[in-house]
């Protein structure tokens, strides 16, 4: 078996070893290519600094790794790992995090970080075998939201000019944050929601699928905000709510969203 990058695989031959990576997983993963192809460019993913293992040449196990800036570090964020049924057992993640980890260094990554659905015991035990350890906790929610509160004015705006109200913080994981949306560019639409002239928030959605990418608003307007959002896509998905977003949660399930998934951040010094 051989680790390289993955730099000179072709994507559906990438896919479809994720596909069947992925067969039996917790939740159903898309076959479409476009799909992975606007995945990948939001999750800021360098095809040269992912690896494969390869057997007789035939993709039998991968990390995907998005690189950009995290809280402050340079960060491989590991955004797709996978291994086809004939070869599991064989640590071949291992393996690949072994070959990369000095690849990675030499790039000036200074963490890895992935998320990991918390069911998911398996390869949390393998993540943190190679020296991962949990760092945040996240919710993901999903349904069609049944928001009664009226939402008042919606307009679509350009997603950096509606950065003035979004709260200083690290609560947005590694699909959701400002670079990742700029980054994904058209895929994701921006929507001011005021009141009587007042600005009371903003969301970032995706209008093909539902994807709730960003939600701000202060605590007491945040009914208005998720009626706006329904009047502009009823059905929505929420991954990765921090849990420390208390409040944020109990809005989302008020409104009729099901916590279906709960996710680990966890990240690795190298």
């Amino acid at each position: 078996m051989e680790i390289r990058s993955l730099v000179n695989t072709p994507l559906q031959e990438i896919i479809d070893c994720l596909l069947i990576s992925f067969e039996d997983y917790f939740v159903p993963m898309p076959s479409d290519i476009n799909y992975w192809r606007d995945r990948f460019k939001g999750a800021r993913v360098d095809l040269d600094l992912s690896y494969g293992a390869f057997d007789a040449e035939k993709l039998v196990g991968f990390i995907i790794h998005g690189i950009d800036n995290y809280n402050g570090l340079r960060t491989a964020f590991n955004t797709g790992t996978g291994v086809i049924p004939g070869f599991r057992g064989r640590k071949v993640v291992d393996q690949i995090y072994t070959y990369a980890i000095p690849q990675l260094q030499q790039k000036g990554i200074q963490q890895c970080a992935l998320e990991v659905i918390q069911d998911n015991h398996r390869a949390i035990r393998v993540y943190e075998r190679i020296g991962f350890s949990i760092t945040r906790n996240f919710l993901c929610f999903k349904g069609q939201l049944t928001q009664a509160t009226g939402a008042g004015n919606v307009i679509p705006v350009s997603f950096e000019s509606a950065q003035h109200l979004r709260e200083d913080h690290q609560y947005y994981s590694w699909d959701n944050v400002k670079a990742a949306i700029q980054t994904a560019g058209p895929i994701y639409k921006t929507y001011l929601v005021l009141e009587d002239g007042k600005e009371l928030g903003f969301f970032t959605v995706n209008p093909k699928n539902g994807y709730l990418a960003q939600y701000e608003a202060e605590v007491e307007a945040f009914p208005h905000l998720l009626a706006a959002i329904q009047s502009i896509h009823p059905e929505v998905r929420v991954n990765n709510v921090d849990q420390e977003r208390a409040e944020v949660i109990l809005f989302f399930l008020s409104a009729g969203l099901d916590n279906h998934i709960d996710q680990y951040e966890m990240i690795m010094s190298i």
